[in-house]
């Protein structure tokens, strides 16, 4: 397992290091969302939105986002731009849908965290989605669907380097898991599904080759947090066997990748079943 390059979940917090090669790849002048200016963004009628689909609409999203475009940095650039354009024709009308059915409350919120995802899809601008008024939107989304969407929720903390107060086992469905940093380093929880009929321990899926142990697990998401601050990441998961790993590198700070092994390596891993 490594760090995959992988397109930023919903939230603003849980992809500080992750888009970054792939849109690099693709060349930020290029459009790699295909027709996604061409949607409108324009509120609807919020106030008679269905919440309880908003909630699946905006875990549809995760779990799509989550996926990500199969590229990283040594991904010749004509391949990294198809992957992306695909990618952005699949994610597009996902986010159009969670913005079409966002409640009253959260409306404003869901229009500029989708016009901003739409917006890094189109140029490769990472900035707009490490600034304030998308992260406050993200935050805002969040609370809404912590409080409102009925989920089981679960709360675990990253320490340098552990995982406290993950559970044995969780309710399959979609899972709230909200990850607070209390580690002096940038962490996060990484969320793999082994792969039904794989009986390796996960320490030892960790520290196969990527190539190997890649094979054997499914990214799920993730949530990333500074230290001192939380993350939220909505899960869909079934039944099985599941890991919680940090591939964050030892070192990494807010603006740059340390040079040090992964923190799973350290110890920063947990097994738990999904049941």
């Amino acid at each position: 397992m490594n760090t995959t390059t992988r397109f930023r979940r919903w939230s603003a917090g849980s992809a500080t290091l992750v888009l970054a090669a792939a849109l690099a790849a693709c060349g930020s002048d290029d459009d790699a969302g295909g027709d996604t200016q061409a949607a409108d963004t324009s509120a609807t009628d919020s106030a008679a939105a269905d919440p309880a689909e908003f909630c699946e609409a905006s875990v549809d999203v995760e779990s799509a986002a989550a996926a990500g475009p199969p590229i990283d940095e040594t991904t010749p650039p004509a391949e990294a731009q198809a992957a992306m354009e695909e990618f952005g024709a699949q994610l597009t009308p996902l986010l159009e849908r969670a913005q079409d059915t966002a409640p009253e409350e959260v409306a404003d919120d869901v229009t500029t965290a989708v016009d901003t995802m739409k917006q890094a899809l189109t140029t490769g601008d990472m900035a707009p989605m490490e600034g304030a008024e998308f992260m406050a939107a993200d935050d805002a989304i969040d609370e809404y669907m912590l409080a409102e969407c009925g989920y089981e929720q679960i709360e675990a903390t990253g320490v340098d380097y552990e995982y406290e107060g993950i559970p044995d086992s969780v309710p399959s469905g979609v899972v709230a898991v909200t990850f607070r940093n209390e580690g002096e380093e940038l962490h996060e929880i990484g969320v793999v599904r082994i792969n039904d009929g794989v009986d390796m321990p996960l320490a030892e899926l960790a520290a196969l080759p990527p190539e190997q142990s890649e094979s054997m697990v499914q990214f799920t998401g993730a949530a990333f947090a500074h230290p001192g601050a939380s993350d939220t990441v909505f899960l869909r998961m079934e039944p099985g066997r599941y890991g919680a790993v940090c591939f964050v590198p030892q070192g990494t700070a807010h603006d740059a990748e340390g040079s040090g092994p992964p923190h799973l390596a350290l110890g920063m891993l947990a097994e738990f079943q999904a049941e």
